[in-house]
């Protein structure tokens, strides 16, 4: 009798919580996304959302509401893949995971001044270290999945493809003249007065002279130089072509020969002067140049669609819905309604400042 009251009692609490599932998708508690042990919440996807927002520097009010909508989509997916993944993982556990992910995150601290240093910009990030160190395990237990379910069933591309590919792709292949050159700047802030910048233009040639004099161009550019990016090598910079300077650096960098010195010129940013170690003329790259580098893309390609076609077999397997209301549909332009315009893309680090 106990157990038939027991059982009532259960299905009617059932039916209770159904009943009071959450229905507004603004609400925290709002389930966007389920599936076979996976469940996702409206908190756990802004709780992303805004991670992703704070590491392009970007608030919620800055983001056009469907550009918010669609990044929310891609986030969610992004989390539906991670715990199919981690979930399959799990099966066949990594023993090592939490230990290897720990060395990293030591080795991750040793990038930063001091411990102060490191929990600022964890702030930063809005997480903490323990969060870190869940989700460097994690992608240690999902990376390992992916060699293990992957790798052993993807074929090396053939020089077919290879070619094809170098064939297909002609500007890729095309390199600009460039120049390997070391400077030294003597900084001058723009407002700087006469005087001011009259005593710094003497220092710069102070400096050169130096150099003429037979002083070592690295030790001279260690001990003047203003270019906190350049002043450790000995003033070495990137190789770079033509359009990646300011004007007079680069007209000065491309007409001065290989092997000397310019005389102190004026930029933007102060006064330098400019040892030109060499010059690459422009040329296009051959075959056997990047056959390599084209074997290691197309490689990755494959890896990546692998990987997809995994993680969509995983998620049909756990069965997952995503219940978040799609993003609404833009808006008509009219004569009266401009269109909105994509914010500038960000430089990478791989783009070289402007001297």
């Amino acid at each position: 009798m106990k157990s038939r009251i027991f059982t009532l009692l259960s299905l009617l609490m059932a039916v209770v919580l159904a009943g009071c599932a959450v229905k507004d998708p603004t609400n925290p508690r709002f389930v966007v996304a389920e599936g076979r042990g996976i469940k996702i919440t409206r908190a756990q996807l802004d709780a992303e959302v805004n991670k992703a927002l704070t590491n392009f520097n970007l608030s919620r009010d800055k983001v056009p509401p469907p550009q918010l909508a669609s990044l929310e989509v891609n986030i969610l997916n992004q989390m539906i893949n991670r715990q199919v993944a981690l979930a399959e993982a799990r099966k066949s556990p990594m023993t090592n995971a939490a230990t290897l992910a720990k060395e990293q995150l030591e080795r991750m601290k040793k990038n930063f001044p001091n411990e102060q240093a490191f929990q600022e910009q964890l702030a930063k990030a809005k997480t903490t270290e323990a969060e870190m160190l869940k989700e460097i395990e994690q992608k240690m237990e999902v990376d390992n999945l992916m060699r293990a379910r992957v790798e052993p069933n993807l074929k090396a591309p053939t020089d077919e493809e290879v070619q094809k590919f170098y064939n297909e792709n002609p500007k890729l292949w095309q390199r600009n003249e460039t120049v390997r050159a070391q400077h030294v700047l003597v900084k001058v802030d723009p407002g700087a007065d006469a005087a001011t910048k009259a005593a710094k233009k003497k220092a710069a040639e102070d400096a050169l002279a130096r150099v003429n004099k037979g002083e070592p161009f690295e030790k001279v550019a260690q001990e003047v130089s203003d270019d906190p990016g350049t002043k450790g090598r000995g003033g070495e910079l990137p190789p770079f072509s033509k359009g990646q300077m300011t004007p007079k650096f680069e007209e000065t960098a491309f007409s001065t020969p290989p092997g000397k010195i310019s005389k102190v010129i004026e930029t933007p940013f102060g006064y330098h002067f400019i040892k030109v170690k060499a010059k690459e003329a422009a040329k296009t790259l051959k075959l056997d140049e990047v056959k390599n580098e084209i074997a290691a893309h197309l490689r990755r390609l494959k890896q990546g669609e692998a990987s997809r076609l995994l993680l969509e077999d995983l998620r049909k397997d756990s069965q997952v819905k995503i219940l978040l209301p799609p993003p609404p549909a833009p808006a008509p332009v009219t004569a009266t309604t401009p269109p909105v315009q994509a914010p500038a893309a960000t430089p990478t680090p791989a783009q070289p400042a402007k001297k």
